[in-house]
């Protein structure tokens, strides 16, 4: 989950959690976020046009539409400036739809078809949840981040040695 965006760096600015506590726990809710909230375009047609959810009480909620693509087929949507909720289905206490802005709440955003290409990608997402979701199964995650990890830092290197066992300060 570890990650957030801010303004001043990027142009994008919030967690994909609640909390900035939260973002900073190693697991996959970033996974779990994708599929169980309703994200819609925010700044559509900007070039920092990115994805928000919940009423923006709070804490800011933000993914990117490389995230997004990782699961929706938005590429048209967004070049056609046609905002898209993800879920669609979903109502507050109030009534009012979860997507928040009424444009969005009328159209969902597509998922890949089975015979798309692009539908590994949503494979891979659903295989980091480790099983229906919400679970405490974070061990899809760990192991492939332990795969990745392994090679970013190892290939073409024989001269590595191993980090100190903690992370305390000296």
């Amino acid at each position: 989950t570890l990650g957030r965006g801010d303004r001043s760096f990027s142009g994008h600015h919030g967690t994909w959690v609640d909390t900035d506590k939260d973002a900073q726990v190693f697991d996959k809710a970033y996974y779990e976020e994708l599929f169980t909230n309703p994200w819609r375009p925010r700044n559509m047609g900007r070039r920092n046009q990115d994805w928000t959810t919940g009423r923006g009480d709070g804490n800011p909620r933000v993914m990117l539409n490389t995230d997004m693509c990782l699961v929706f087929d938005i590429e048209q949507l967004v070049k056609q400036e046609k905002p898209c909720c993800t879920r669609t289905n979903g109502y507050y206490p109030d009534g009012m739809n979860r997507c928040v802005d009424r444009e969005a709440a009328r159209r969902r955003c597509p998922m890949y078809s089975q015979h798309d290409e692009r539908q590994v990608a949503t494979d891979h997402v659903r295989e980091m949840l480790g099983g229906s979701s919400p679970n405490n199964n974070n061990r899809p995650f760990y192991t492939a981040f332990a795969e990745a990890w392994g090679k970013a830092t190892t290939v073409g290197q024989d001269n590595l040695l191993p980090l100190r066992g903690n992370c305390e300060r000296t």
